[in-house]
């Protein structure tokens, strides 16, 4: 797809506000790690194979869906299912994202890489965004994720994903490094490390959300937050492409909503999830994002709510635009507006910047001076 193409997408879907154009699909629960700030540990720690959907399913899934933006696969770790790519083709083939985006641990090298290239091979014209987690060097990130030897398997998957790299443009290598209490004293050090020796195509630092395995270990102050924003900034410098800066641009202004928001302690944006931003959960489920049951524990009594979840794709011929235009998708929606819903969720600050026309107007204008 062209840099006109994508800007086509991104029109059509400031035309349709109530029309998700950014879907998350958890595609497991399942992950072979037990990484300290992990927010969605309960989920690891209940998953099954058994209840998670099959690739006939997502065929009927795609039927409904509308085209797409942003596609990314999550987890658990995504490449614990060893048919990713069947699983999510009619998605890509129906909705022609113009973003794959895929974060990994990059335990699983041989499963990893050969995905990555099927994807990059097989539909060129999908920019696919392989997100590889780094928290520390060596040790200290095998404490983070408790698991020995994860530094040396990233490595050796990040070496193989380099020797492919060169033969499919439509294919960006990022890092992605959770700020946490337990790197915030050295991230400096560990970031200019991973830039000399990896040389990914993009580095990008999330600030910690949810509730971990290890509470203590999201104690980060925003402050520390901001001087890494002001770093990455400094160290992409200006990229030389218009779409290029566009990215870069948004990246920073997502990274400063986040910091407002935080800092604040208040909504700062109207959140679009439940409308731009969807995710659906291994099992089926429907939800607005993943942060609500974080914020909040549970619906208040004069909601009207019982609980988070937008409904059950199973449970709905598989359609989620029914289940977002039934009543309870609205109430969840009211409640979401009304109650000043706020947090850190990098995918939300994302949506609430692209998904509006004015923001993205100042973005572009931005990227082109």
């Amino acid at each position: 797809m062209s840099s006109i193409g994508d800007a086509r997408r991104l029109a059509a879907s400031w035309l349709n506000p109530d029309r998700p154009s950014y879907l998350i699909y958890f595609v497991t629960a399942r992950c072979n790690a037990k990484c300290e700030t992990c927010f969605y540990w309960r989920e690891t720690a209940a998953a099954s194979a058994r209840t998670e959907l099959q690739p006939d399913e997502l065929q009927k899934i795609s039927e409904h869906l509308p085209p797409l933006v942003q596609f990314t696969l999550s987890g658990g770790e995504p490449f614990m299912r060893s048919d990713i790519f069947e699983l999510v083709r009619p998605v890509i083939e129906k909705c022609r994202p113009v973003y794959l985006s895929i974060p990994t641990n990059g335990i699983m090298t041989g499963q990893i890489v050969e995905t990555v290239e099927r994807l990059a091979a097989s539909y060129p014209w999908l920019r696919v965004n392989l997100e590889l987690s780094i928290d520390g060097i060596g040790k200290d990130h095998d404490r983070i994720r408790a698991r020995i030897g994860t530094f040396e398997e990233l490595s050796k998957t990040w070496q193989a994903l380099k020797a492919i790299h060169p033969k499919y443009k439509n294919l960006r290598l990022s890092i992605l490094t959770v700020l946490s209490a337990m790197n915030s004293e050295n991230i400096f050090e560990l970031l200019n490390q991973l830039k000399a020796e990896m040389r990914p195509d993009r580095q990008e630092v999330m600030f910690p959300r949810g509730n971990p395995r290890n509470p203590a270990s999201i104690e980060v102050p925003i402050k520390r937050f901001k001087e890494v924003s002001e770093w990455l900034d400094r160290e992409a410098g200006r990229p030389s492409g218009f779409l290029d800066r566009v990215r870069a641009e948004l990246a920073h202004q997502k990274r400063e909503l986040i910091i407002n928001t935080v800092a604040r302690d208040r909504s700062v944006l109207p959140c679009l999830a439940g409308r731009k931003l969807v995710v659906i959960e291994p099992d089926g489920r429907v939800r607005p994002c993943e942060m609500l049951e974080s914020v909040f524990n549970a619906p208040p009594a004069n909601s009207g709510l019982e609980d988070f979840s937008l409904g059950s794709l199973r449970e709905n011929d598989y359609d989620l635009l029914k289940i977002l235009n039934g009543e309870r998708a609205r109430k969840l929606r009211g409640f979401i507006s009304n109650s000043a819903c706020h947090c850190s969720y990098e995918c939300a600050a994302l949506a609430d910047l692209a998904f509006k026309p004015e923001h993205m107007a100042r973005v572009f204008l931005k990227a082109l001076v």
